[in-house]
């Protein structure tokens, strides 16, 4: 009766299938392949590369891996467009706060500073960009400087590119913010207007003694309708 028993076993554990490798699973690659390819429909490819990295870490020897591999790389190019673009999006600060006949409505930018891999300290910015729109005093751009003074003008006049087109003359009108030295840009609605088509701003003041002050803001990020709407 063991015997029988002990044979019995035997014959149905030789039945039953083998455990299948993940690394050649095709039923479980081609779930992650469909999830792949939906979210590659749905322009969502921050997710189509996380179910592609998931479908190659767990499955890459199967015929979706293989279809995966096809696109792969174009999605991963989309992906990391969508991270820079948050990025961007991110460094703007708005702000909304009550003023003297209504609201005021700002939007601000720190320019672009160097960052050296493995320092302990970061670089203070050299400017902030600011957009204004106030009740009572109009719309406005300006720049903030770290600087303790501001020896240009009055009119200074600066030289302003937008991405790697030309340099445009600016005038500005130097102020005081109390804390440091500001300089608005007159031709508030021609900035404007270029600044919203680039994805960088360059602006270079006029040398004070040995230096030329310059200016790197990375403005690709800039929403209009969160500053322009009320």
């Amino acid at each position: 009766m063991k015997r029988w028993l002990l044979a019995l076993m035997v014959t149905l554990a030789a039945c039953q299938p083998a455990d299948v490798d993940p690394a050649f699973d095709e039923a479980k690659g081609a779930q992650l392949l469909a999830a792949y390819e939906a979210a590659r429909a749905d322009d969502d490819f921050e997710i189509a590369e996380a179910r592609g990295d998931e479908l190659r870490q767990r499955h890459g020897e199967t015929e979706a891996a293989a279809t995966m591999r096809r696109t792969i790389e174009e999605v991963r190019v989309q992906a990391e467009a969508m991270r820079e673009n948050r990025r961007l999006i991110g460094l703007w600060e708005y702000q909304k706060i009550p003023a003297a006949g209504g609201v005021q409505n700002t939007a601000a930018l720190y320019s672009r500073v160097e960052v050296y891999p493995g320092a302990e300290v970061s670089a203070m910015p050299d400017a902030r960009l600011i957009l204004r729109r106030h009740p009572e005093w109009g719309e406005s751009a300006y720049l903030v400087l770290a600087q303790q003074s501001l020896q240009c003008g009055p009119p200074c006049v600066m030289q302003i590119r937008f991405d790697d087109g030309p340099p445009q003359r600016y005038s500005g009108d130097p102020a005081d913010t109390g804390t440091g030295p500001a300089l608005f840009i007159e031709d508030r609605d021609r900035f404007l207007a270029a600044m919203t088509d680039a994805r960088r701003v360059r602006i270079e003041l006029p040398r004070s003694g040995h230096l030329v002050p310059v200016f790197e803001f990375e403005v690709g990020g800039f929403v209009p309708r969160r500053h322009l709407q009320d």
